[in-house]
């Protein structure tokens, strides 16, 4: 159930690639090409349309056109063959474009939410690690509770940090009350 209620919000999360493909194909569809591109003149538009963007099109998007690598150079990075590399940025451009003309609907959507997802995004590690304020914690608990995209991602962050913990071996780890005496003694304690 955990990895249906993921998928489920990651598909929520990203512009589906067949959708945005079948816009395209449509002679008749269209953007306000002067909306897109007053929203490319705003870091955070940029920023929110990116995090949108399944990552095998975001990073080639990002390795060509913000980095400049040429297209042989990303293919090379991804490990993917010149012509799969040259679709994932054409992909990638049209769902940019896409997500930039949609971001009305998508702020809308998003009205009373607190923070940015990518700002509540910032700070989620440092929350697992109990390491927030009060005053800082509280705006991102109200985001994870009204965000429609960020919960599912919280949550495998949080399946993940306990699979790893998991991964410790029983045999191999120093009881906490020897950590606290070899600390101790190492202190001169």
């Amino acid at each position: 159930m955990h990895n249906l209620a993921v998928d489920r919000a990651r598909r929520a999360r990203e512009i589906p690639v067949e959708e945005v493909e079948e816009k395209w194909r449509d002679d008749a569809y269209t953007v306000d090409a002067e909306t897109v591109a007053l929203r490319t003149e705003s870091r955070e538009e940029l920023q929110d349309a990116l995090v949108r963007l399944p990552f095998i099109y975001r990073s080639a998007v990002l390795l060509h056109d913000v980095e400049g690598w040429t297209m042989d150079e990303v293919a090379r990075e991804l490990g993917i063959g010149l012509p799969a590399a040259k679709q994932r940025l054409r992909r990638g451009r049209m769902q940019l474009v896409t997500a930039l003309a949609e971001g009305a609907e998508r702020r809308k959507a998003l009205a009373g939410v607190p923070l940015r997802c990518w700002d509540a995004r910032a700070r989620v590690s440092d929350y697992l690690d109990e390491e927030l304020s009060d005053a800082e914690r509280g705006p991102l608990e109200a985001h994870l509770e009204t965000c429609p995209t960020c919960p599912p991602l919280y949550s495998c962050l949080v399946g993940v940090c306990e699979a790893l913990g998991r991964l410790r071996d029983p045999d191999t780890v120093v009881p906490p009350g020897l950590a606290e005496r070899v600390r101790l003694a190492a202190r001169g304690r």
